[in-house]
């Protein structure tokens, strides 16, 4: 456990020192979001229906646009070798990953939802609905983005094989986010299924992301 943490602090710290990438990720959320409203107007009755996907679908390229760099760093640096020969785990290490790079690319937009709600004149009773939604959907993007991660790193053009990898595997999620982020009650049948994706994910991602790293040491020390 202590060794889990240390990969976490060690993540957090090299984000912190490259924050600029990661307000990079936060501006083009906003970006993408207040577009919306410019291109089609600020009418309440046009932007309402739309509101809600557009800020799933901002979220989802956001954070899209990290996850290339979520083992590459480790990888160049040689520090994943140090992590085969440590006592932590591969699958832990994975997981540490995750839940470094959803703190620094994807909670930042969760926090930054309620002002775009306001913009794009989301009906404030549906605010914390999109919020607990997106918290989930953030989470469910993110281990889909190690997933992709681990197999596409160290392939040619890996950026396009990554994207080719996760925005099939992440309809499910947007389909789910954005009935979820609609819906009057808090806790809807939506949410639910949008919960199971995101435990199936947590169990899976781990093991497949170890595995392709795994392979990329392996290659690497050959």
């Amino acid at each position: 456990m202590n060794g889990f943490l240390r990969q976490i602090r060690r993540d957090l710290a090299i984000s912190w020192a490259g924050r600029l990438d990661s307000a990079v990720m936060l501006v083009f959320f906003v970006i993408i979001v207040t577009l919306f409203p410019l291109a089609i107007g600020p009418e309440a009755s046009v932007l309402a229906p739309l509101a809600i996907p557009i800020i799933w679908i901002a979220a989802l390229l956001s954070i899209l646009a990290g996850f290339d760099r979520i083992f590459a760093g480790d990888v160049r640096s040689g520090w994943l070798d140090q992590v085969t020969l440590s006592a932590l785990s591969l699958p832990y290490y994975v997981v540490a990953k995750a839940i470094a790079h959803w703190l620094v690319t994807a909670l930042p937009l969760v926090l930054a939802t309620p002002v775009m709600g306001i913009l794009l004149q989301i009906d404030l009773g549906l605010i914390a609905g999109l919020l607990l939604s997106l918290l989930l959907g953030t989470m469910g993007l993110t281990l889909l983005g190690v997933i992709g991660a681990g197999l596409a790193q160290g392939a040619r053009r890996g950026g396009a094989l990554m994207a080719l990898l996760v925005l099939p595997l992440a309809v499910p999620i947007l389909i789910f986010g954005v009935l979820a982020s609609a819906s009057a009650t808090l806790i809807s049948p939506h949410l639910m299924l949008l919960g199971a994706v995101v435990a199936i994910l947590l169990a899976l991602a781990p093991l497949i992301g170890a595995a392709a790293l795994r392979e990329i040491d392996e290659e690497i020390g050959l």
